[in-house]
């Protein structure tokens, strides 16, 4: 994840009219499902609840990480097994646990491996854990995880996806990101693909079956951190920006299922960065793009037609508690243009970062900390209260005013075809009147163009109801992009 301070230091300049966007036209396909996951509960609680309540928001997916250097030992033995998921050197006790409750709630955990133990380092820096970890060890280490859940190791549950590093592009979480310092040769590709490779055989040698998720990349370069479309070129042999394509003799190949990314935003949902290798929501499109153009070109290594895009890292705070964050009108609006947008530019699966906001230390202020729950955070799991929020996030709805009609798009809270019912309120108006229905797919997506004698500048809300269950009402006032941070403004928190 993206740290917070660093984010609300390179806030970017960008204003992009909603109009621009057409609803229904682009690369997005009626068929294509968008999965929901919530990356995790909190930084610290790992409760059943939370990850019961995960599910009951309609999300399929959580994210685990498994720390290596809290596993392993932390000196290394002279004598041991590293790839022996029963080894008595490694403790994993915390790691089934969570995996177990993951499970239980009827998610899918995604398992993220992340931290060396020093002893796994090639170089040395204070952040422990991220400097150069040795290739041939992490894989080592990744064996032993990806046997020890195969569903075939003492009861413990399957594990089917698999992630390596957290934003490997973010000299926080990665490096060394150059050679001599910031103005020096970027390294750090290279050393990802290694490392990448070698996690992909062991997890794939275990079972043909299990998935590989690459990528998850931060969203902003700058700071001694290369850009993420500057790094996917690299990674993959290509150039290019409007027209991505191979480098010729570059030979170097990258081999995952899946490639996922951290799209934090300084703006709203259609916000594109100043930067042209930055990729934030309204950049998307980009991104996708330079992974399809580089499968083609034959530089991924899968068995996958196309590759899934994910966003595996996403939220803005609130207000409140966040005196900075979005307020939560607004809030709930572009939580659901954001899942919209993700889908229209191919994305496949969004995770929101937190079920409940992070414990805040005294005297520590809000534009350091995540106030970006989908609950206000109680004094235990149980204590929290649902956020105005979770409703756009579990039933996602869109509606935009166009020439002779609406168009709209959404997603069923469970995810499941059948009628949507559509209704309208006119401004000053407390009266619903039914508009259209609409059939959601097998997916529960559903999107359409609604002929309407509204006209295009005709305001009021639209909401979509689904086997009694009301979607948050969507303005059909159009809200102009307008910078904020997605961990609240530093000024006023």
């Amino acid at each position: 994840m993206l740290h917070p301070r660093r984010i609300a230091s390179l806030i970017l300049v960008g204003m992009l009219s909603l109009a621009a966007f057409g609803i229904l036209n682009g690369t997005a396909s009626a068929a294509r499902p968008l999965d929901t996951g919530v990356t995790t509960i909190d930084i610290g609680a790992q409760e059943q609840l939370g990850f019961d309540r995960i599910r009951e928001a309609g999300a399929t997916f959580t994210r685990v990480t498994i720390f290596w250097d809290s596993v392993a030992p932390n000196v290394k033995p002279d004598e041991w097994s590293p790839t022996n998921p029963g080894d008595s050197h490694y403790d994993w006790t915390a790691t089934d646990s969570t995996i177990q409750k993951v499970v239980a709630a009827g998610l899918k955990p995604l398992v993220q491996v992340f931290k060396a133990p020093r002893w796994a380092e090639r170089c040395r820096t204070p952040n422990a854990g991220v400097c150069n970890p040795d290739p041939k060890q992490f894989a080592r280490f990744a064996a032993a995880a990806v046997a020890r859940y195969s569903g075939d190791f003492g009861g413990l549950p399957r594990v089917r996806y698999w992630e390596p590093l957290n934003e490997p592009n973010l000299a926080m979480h990665f490096m060394p990101q150059y050679r001599n310092g910031k103005s020096g040769k970027p390294v750090s590709v290279d050393l990802y693909r290694n490392l990448l490779n070698q996690f992909a055989d062991v997890v794939k040698g275990v079972d043909p079956g299990n998935v590989v998720v690459a990528g998850g990349l931060a969203p902003l370069g700058g700071s001694g951190s290369p850009s993420p479309l500057d790094f996917t070129r690299r990674l993959l042999c290509m150039k290019g920006r409007a027209h991505p394509r191979p480098i010729p003799g570059c030979t170097q190949t990258a081999r995952f299922d899946v490639w996922a990314h951290s799209a934090y935003t300084s703006g709203g949902p259609t916000h594109e960065s100043v930067s042209p290798d930055d990729v934030q929501l309204g950049d998307l499109r980009e991104m996708a793009r330079l992974i399809r153009k580089a499968n083609a070109a034959g530089n991924i290594r899968t068995h996958e037609k196309s590759i899934p895009f994910w966003i595996t890292e996403f939220s803005w705070d609130s207000a409140p508690p966040d005196p900075g964050g979005v307020p939560m009108g607004l809030l709930t609006r572009w939580t659901a243009e954001a899942m919209f947008r993700s889908w229209q530019a191919g994305v496949s699966k969004f995770f929101w970062l937190s079920l409940r906001d992070w414990k805040r230390p005294a005297g520590l202020p809000y534009s350091q900390t995540i106030d970006a729950g989908l609950y206000f955070r109680g004094p235990t799991v149980a204590g929290d209260r649902p956020k105005r929020v979770l409703k756009a996030f579990s039933f996602p709805f869109v509606a935009f005013s166009k020439p002779k009609g609406i168009a709209i798009w959404g997603r069923t809270p469970d995810s499941t075809a059948g009628k949507v019912k559509l209704s309208f309120r006119a401004a000053g108006s407390k009266n619903w009147k039914k508009l259209a229905t609409v059939n959601a797919n097998r997916t529960g997506v559903f999107s359409d163009s609604i002929e309407t004698r509204l006209g295009r500048h005709e305001r009021g809300l639209v909401k979509a109801t689904y086997e009694g269950n009301d979607s948050p009402a969507f303005s059909l006032k159009p809200v102009r992009d307008h910078i904020v941070s997605p961990f609240g403004d530093p000024v006023s928190g």
